[in-house]
């Protein structure tokens, strides 16, 4: 009988609602996934913002992508509530740092961010849409090749040609502000 109540034990323990600490990257994409970082001084912008954060991340800030259309991040390891803080910080960060530019700005990136909603009192300032997407791994391993992955995706989309190239990637020590 001791078995079924260890087997019990081990059911409730994986059952819990409060997973332990994981490492995660993190995926935050651009209203209506428009690519509104590819101009280099909206994505400088967002690039100093997230690293300004980076002494805030719950464990460590790994890595960071600035990309045209959405930011990754490889934090951890965290639990889901500090991780869910310390994404809202980033987002609100970037997201005033970024509209403090287009508003100095001339041209049409206004557009990508503006809406407009009588219904909520006029205009409404969105940068990001709504929540994040989160992929968890737990081991050291499946960070290392998180981390390499990040650095391979600038070159996929051909926007660099080779990892060190892009600009907008930080990954550990390795800082190109």
């Amino acid at each position: 009988m001791d078995e079924l109540d260890g087997a019990g034990d081990l059911l409730a323990a994986w059952l819990d609602d409060e997973p332990r600490d994981f490492y995660a990257q993190v995926t935050l994409v651009v209203q209506d996934h428009a690519p509104l970082l590819e101009r280099p001084r909206l994505a400088r912008a967002a690039f100093e913002a997230v690293r300004a954060g980076a002494p805030n991340a719950p464990g460590t800030l790994w890595g960071a992508l600035i990309m045209p259309a959405w930011v990754r991040l490889v934090v951890g390891p965290a639990g889901s509530a500090a991780l869910d803080a310390f994404v809202a910080a980033v987002k609100a960060r970037v997201a005033a740092r970024v509209l403090e530019q287009i508003r100095r700005a001339d041209d049409d990136s206004l557009d990508r961010v503006l809406r407009y909603s009588p219904v909520w009192g006029g205009a409404i300032y969105r940068v990001w849409q709504p929540g994040y997407h989160r992929q968890v791994f737990w081991s050291e391993y499946r960070l290392s090749t998180a981390l390499y992955e990040l650095g391979q995706l600038p070159v996929a989309a051909g926007l660099a040609d080779a990892p060190g190239a892009w600009p907008w990637l930080w990954i550990g020590g390795q800082a190109d502000v």
